[in-house]
């Protein structure tokens, strides 16, 4: 990810719509399908500037793992209690440690998915459990990609069998961030046809008018009440839960 998106980030993700309503779709999946567990350890993999820390701290203590200096200097003085250690993926951590391992957007960055994976995977405990999101189809694919280092864009698919080659047994997998699908297709269309938007275009991560982000927060959430019970079968991002086999 481009250097200043660490910025966007930290100051965007407490409040704007897409990070508000994929963390109301994660709490209610993970409430769904994680194992009960008393004090369950917790390692968020490409941690960022820690915006994932606040729903993860309900369901246990958090560890970080991030490669960029400045997105963890960042995580620390929000969260100046936090474990964050220097990798995006953590080869060098101990083995058998964390009841669940999280990567929020984070495998679609790497060249070896697979291999990232069953990394995750060996720092697991024999029965933890690893929840994945990722974004969704190739022809979505815009300049928001670029500037944040995408190598793909995903289908259930090919997300299911990453996870099952690394070592995992899928318990769920759904789209989601369904509710706008048309309209970020349409526009996505629309800047293929038109290259010069599109060359324009950067992140599509910025602030909004309150109303407008309101509005969006309250549509994408609406999912969250229906995706843990029912797999949606389109969606701008997908969300997995899959427990070590």
């Amino acid at each position: 990810m481009e250097a200043h998106l660490y910025e966007a980030h930290e100051r965007l993700e407490d409040t704007h719509w897409w990070f508000e309503g994929r963390r109301r779709l994660i709490d209610r999946v993970m409430s769904a399908n994680l194992r009960p567990r008393e004090a369950r350890r917790i390692l968020d993999v490409g941690c960022g500037t820690g915006g994932m820390f606040p729903l993860l701290q309900r369901f246990g203590s958090v560890d970080g793992a991030e490669y960029s200096a400045d997105a963890r200097e960042r995580a620390a003085r929000r969260f100046p209690s936090a474990n964050i250690g220097p990798c995006a993926l953590p080869n060098e951590l101990p083995a058998g440690t964390w009841d669940v391992v999280t990567a929020f957007d984070v495998i679609e960055h790497v060249d070896d998915p697979e291999g990232s994976l069953a990394t995750m995977r060996a720092r697991l405990v024999a029965d933890g459990q690893v929840v994945v999101t990722v974004p969704a189809f190739q022809f979505l694919w815009s300049r928001h990609d670029e500037v944040n280092q995408h190598k793909r864009r995903y289908t259930r698919h090919l997300l299911e069998g990453q996870l099952v080659r690394a070592g995992f047994r899928v318990q769920f997998c759904s789209y989601f961030n369904s509710i706008l699908f048309p309209a970020v297709a349409g526009v996505r269309a629309a800047q293929r046809l038109v290259k010069a938007l599109d060359r324009g275009a950067g992140s599509d991560l910025d602030e909004l008018n309150p109303v407008l982000n309101a509005a969006l927060t309250t549509l994408f959430s609406l999912e969250s009440k229906v995706v843990p019970n029912r797999p949606l079968p389109f969606g701008v991002s997908l969300i997995a839960v899959a427990e070590r086999a």
